[in-house]
C-alpha cells in the first residue's frame, strides 16, 4: 500500500504585537517600596532637621566656651563677640564671631604678599601635576584679586575679621541645618538600613558640629599671622567651597559602608 500523502500544516498567521502605553504589570509592585523608602528618607530628615533647631541654643554655647578655649590655649587677642538670632518670640541662638585689634595691611605687607603671588605662579610651571598646577595658581589668582580690592578701597579695609567670621558661621550654620534634606533627597534613599542612615546622619552633622569653632580660630589665628589682606582668600578657599568638598567626601565614603541589619532572635 501506497502511504498517505502528508499534508502540509498550515501556518497559523502571527499576530501582530500590540502596543500599549500602559505600564506592565510586574513594576507595579516597585512602586511600593519605592515611596516607602520615599517616606522614611522624608521622615528622618524632618526629625533631624527640628533636632538641630531646638538644639541650637545648646550648640551655641557649647561653640562659644569652645571658641574661648581655643583663643586661651592660642594666646590669641581676639574676643568672641555674640549676637541673639530671634523669631517672634524665641531665641533660636546667637550669631558668633571673633574681634581682634583693628589692623590695617600697610604697603610693605601689600607688597610681600603681592611678591608671593607673582612667585608661587611662577613656581607652578614647574609643577607637572595639572590639578596642582591648576589649584595653584587658582589661589594666586584669588589673592590677587583680594589684594586688588584692598589697594583700591584706600585707608579704610573694607572687611573686618568679625564680620568675615560671622559671614563664615551664618554659612556653616545654614549648612548644617541643610545636611538633613541632603541626605534625604540622596543617601536616605540609597542606602537600605537603618543603622547605615543613622551612623552616617550623625557622623556629618557631629564633624560640622565639631568644625565649626574649629574654623572660626584657625581664621583669626591666620588673619592675626598673617594680614587681613588674606581674609577674601581664606573665605573663597576654605569657607564654604570647603564645606562642600569635606560633605561630599564624608558622603562618598559612607556610601562605601556595608549593610548592617538588626536581626530579633
Amino acid at each position: 500500500m501506497k502511504p498517505a500523502p502528508q499534508v502540509p500544516h498550515s501556518r497559523a498567521p502571527r499576530a501582530r504585537p500590540v502596543f500599549s502605553t500602559s505600564k506592565p504589570a510586574r513594576a507595579e509592585p516597585l512602586v511600593l517600596p519605592m515611596m516607602d523608602r520615599v517616606l522614611q528618607a522624608s521622615a528622618l530628615a524632618t526629625t533631624l532637621t527640628v533636632v538641630l533647631i531646638f538644639a541650637l541654643n545648646p550648640l551655641t554655647q557649647v561653640w562659644h566656651n569652645a571658641l574661648n578655649a581655643l583663643i586661651e590655649w592660642l594666646s590669641l587677642d581676639a574676643q568672641v563677640i555674640e549676637r541673639s538670632i530671634r523669631l517672634k518670640h524665641a531665641t533660636l541662638g546667637s550669631r558668633l564671631g571673633l574681634s581682634i585689634p583693628a589692623q590695617m595691611p600697610d604697603t610693605s605687607s601689600l607688597t610681600l604678599h603681592g611678591l608671593m603671588c607673582v612667585g608661587i605662579f611662577g613656581l607652578s610651571w614647574a609643577v607637572r601635576s595639572m590639578p596642582l598646577r591648576c589649584g595653584l595658581r587658582l589661589l594666586c589668582g584669588l589673592h590677587g584679586l583680594g589684594l586688588l580690592m584692598v589697594v583700591m578701597q584706600g585707608e579704610a579695609f573694607p572687611y573686618s575679621l568679625l564680620e568675615h567670621t560671622r559671614v563664615l558661621y551664618d554659612s556653616s550654620l545654614i549648612w548644617l541645618l541643610l545636611t538633613p534634606a541632603l541626605l534625604g533627597a540622596g543617601f536616605f534613599l540609597v542606602e537600605r538600613s537603618w543603622p547605615n542612615r543613622i551612623a552616617a546622619a550623625l557622623l556629618i552633622i557631629g564633624f560640622e558640629i565639631f568644625a565649626l569653632p574649629i574654623k572660626l580660630a584657625l581664621h583669626s589665628v591666620l588673619v592675626a599671622l598673617l594680614s587681613p589682606a588674606v581674609i577674601p582668600l581664606l573665605f573663597l578657599g576654605a569657607g564654604p567651597v570647603l564645606d562642600i568638598l569635606l560633605l561630599a567626601a564624608l558622603y562618598a565614603w559612607v556610601l562605601t559602608w556595608p549593610q548592617l541589619k538588626f536581626t530579633l532572635k
